[in-house]
């Protein structure tokens, strides 16, 4: 998929700059679908004390986040909150230790140098916070905000918790959240005893609320389960309880899914467009080049619960051959942008030869048939020789 055509109207009539300045280009793509961009338009020479008509120029934006963004970070999350940007990830600086946020006013002011990471929840053997701080999410859950996380203690073994920001409190600030929570299932008990469980997410569609997680269990035992993926409901006034028994949604039984000495199924994560959920997962080494996404949906309108609503890809939707010089993306989340676009971040490696995790950040497209692709390059996304567009403009 790629861009092949930019239109503009050939000829406005306006009375103020904001008008101008509103228009915008439809990009059309080989496939016949298309999306408006932005156009920084020149208005040097443009007159609205006289009437008459101008031809001006101007420049489609196609606002790009180059790879990488910040290294040293898995399983980023952007997070539009009150008017401002946030990034959480597990930090792989710190041995993973400690959960860190950043804020800004836009998506790139997280990434400069100088920005400040904020400590919301550190090493505290008392409390039995020790290791494995890992996946971090921001979600809204019945109007409150909290973060969903896995964290071990002294002995090995990581565990899906959330935590509660306070009334009026500040996303940057460890004061503000409430004493983190493990999940349990209906009946009370923890969510697994005999296992591991991680990589947290949370979704409503319709009028119900789930999540969904990874569960392991006999590691390095020849009766390893591999990562797998199970969902449940939960109540929106009480999410750390799941409010139905785990449903086993989808185990790594794909190629793509087993290798590099992993059997992987984690990391999801939803969003919902035209009624259906689209839930993202990862498979392959998460340190590695064969990290990939893979993808689930369903109707939203449908039971969840239900397997048989839901279909698995089975190749993956983003992968180490989908964009040049970007290797293993995976463990993503998605946002939207202040031009309404849906994006998507993720983790991977700039290099064949090492296994750093850094981050990185794409538009998500919808092609003709409404279906999002994932994979779509800066140069795919607009051809900068197509950048350049003229319109005229009338006034009075």
């Amino acid at each position: 998929l790629y861009s092949v055509k930019v239109q503009v109207p050939k000829r406005i009539w306006a009375r103020t700059a904001s008008e101008v300045e509103n228009v915008r280009a439809s990009v059309l793509y080989s496939d016949g679908s298309s999306v408006q961009k932005q156009v920084k338009w020149e208005l040097d020479g443009l007159d609205f004390q006289s009437p008459g008509s101008f031809r001006i120029r101007g420049t489609v934006q196609n606002e790009q986040y180059q790879f990488p963004l910040a290294c040293g970070f898995g399983d980023p999350v952007i997070f539009p909150w009150e008017g401002r940007y946030y990034f959480i990830a597990t930090n792989d600086n710190l041995n993973d230790v400690g959960f860190y946020v950043r804020e800004s006013e836009d998506v790139a002011g997280l990434f400069r140098e100088d920005t400040q990471q904020h400590l919301i929840l550190g090493l505290d053997e008392e409390r039995g916070f020790v290791q494995t701080f890992w996946a971090p999410e921001f979600h809204v859950i019945g109007g409150e905000l909290y973060i969903l996380f896995a964290i071990s203690g002294k002995k090995w073994g990581p565990q899906c918790h959330l935590m509660k920001l306070k009334k009026g409190g500040s996303l940057i600030a460890p004061e503000s959240w409430e004493e983190p929570v493990r999940i349990r299932k209906k009946d009370g008990s923890f969510l697994a005893e005999d296992g591991i469980t991680l990589d947290m997410t949370y979704l409503k569609a319709g009028e119900r609320s789930y999540v969904v997680w990874s569960y392991r269990r006999n590691i390095g035992t020849p009766y390893d389960t591999g990562s797998m993926l199970y969902i449940a409901e939960v109540d929106e006034k009480q999410p750390w309880q799941l409010s139905s028994d785990p449903v086993l949604l989808t185990r790594p039984l794909y190629g793509w899914e087993n290798v590099n000495h992993t059997i992987n199924n984690e990391g999801p994560y939803a969003f919902i467009a035209d009624g259906k959920v689209y839930l993202t997962y990862s498979g392959g080494a998460a340190d590695g080049y064969t990290y990939a996404l893979g993808l689930l949906t369903a109707d939203a309108k449908d039971d969840l619960l239900d397997i048989s609503v839901w279909k698995k890809r089975c190749t993956p939707v983003l992968s180490y051959y989908s964009v040049e010089g970007i290797y293993g993306p995976g463990h993503n989340s998605f946002f939207t942008d202040a031009q309404g676009n849906l994006m998507i971040a993720y983790h991977a490696e700039d290099a064949l030869e090492h296994h750093l995790r850094c981050d990185g950040i794409h538009r998500v497209h919808f092609n003709i048939h409404g279906e999002p692709v994932f994979d779509l390059s800066a140069k795919r996304d607009l051809d900068p020789a197509l950048s350049q567009v003229e319109m005229e403009v009338i006034v009075g």
